[in-house]
């Protein structure tokens, strides 16, 4: 049987709608649900206070902190949002790509794929190597700044 392009689009497709439902349920988990494994979440903000949640390894709230800065130290509260904000895009990132590759590894299983050629295949462990950077740089930025 002779495999045409049509036929491997029709292969694909429920792969990539998994795929994209899956970039979606990684949007909520971090924007709209704060799971955020040993993260940071601000909670509110004035103009020289800050409320920040951090969660534990497992993402269940550990401690709730509120921190005042004098006037010349502003710019340590606007550092420290931008950073809680680079944590959850890295965090979205990380889970997109472990998402996408887990799927690319059960599409090519099925397909007939030994597990280890699939699994490096997959790029699985780029998945979680560049995504990972970033964030692990946000959580060192953030508790500098905090402390």
């Amino acid at each position: 049987m002779k495999i045409t392009f049509t036929n491997k689009l029709k292969a694909f497709i429920p792969y990539f709608f998994v795929m994209i439902a899956l970039c979606c349920l990684s949007y909520l988990l971090v924007y709209k649900a704060a799971f955020l494994p040993n993260g940071y979440e601000i909670k509110s903000g004035q103009k020289n206070e800050l409320t920040i949640t951090s969660f534990s390894l497992i993402g269940k709230e550990k401690t709730i902190q509120t921190i005042d800065y004098s006037k010349q130290d502003e710019w340590k509260l606007e550092e420290i949002e931008v950073a809680v904000k680079m944590q959850k895009d890295a965090s979205w990132l990380l889970y997109t790509a472990l998402g996408i590759s887990f799927t690319l590894i059960i599409m090519r299983v099925r397909n007939g794929m030994h597990v280890r050629k699939a699994i490096s295949q997959s790029n699985l462990i780029f998945a979680i190597l560049i995504p990972l950077v970033p964030l692990v740089s946000a959580w060192n930025r953030i508790q500098s700044l905090i402390a």
